[in-house]
């Protein structure tokens, strides 16, 4: 199905004011890492992307917590 006219110009709308607020990184993986990703994003009720936001803030806390370990 065709995105409307009216729905383009709300969602450049919403990306213009809200741009500053995200920051767009693209991570590349092995492509038969894609069902591993998959199935476990799934398991959990979430998308792909969300479930690699979770573990980088958790790797990003268990460091703040702890500190560098090496």
């Amino acid at each position: 199905m065709a995105i409307s006219n009216a729905r383009k110009k709300a969602n450049r709308k919403w990306d213009e004011a809200n741009r500053d607020r995200y920051w767009k990184c693209t991570v590349r993986f092995p492509a038969e890492d894609k069902k591993y990703l998959a199935a476990a994003a799934t398991r959990e009720g979430i998308p792909v992307a969300e479930f690699i936001r979770q573990h980088v803030y958790a790797a990003i806390e268990f460091e703040r917590a702890f500190g560098d370990l090496d």
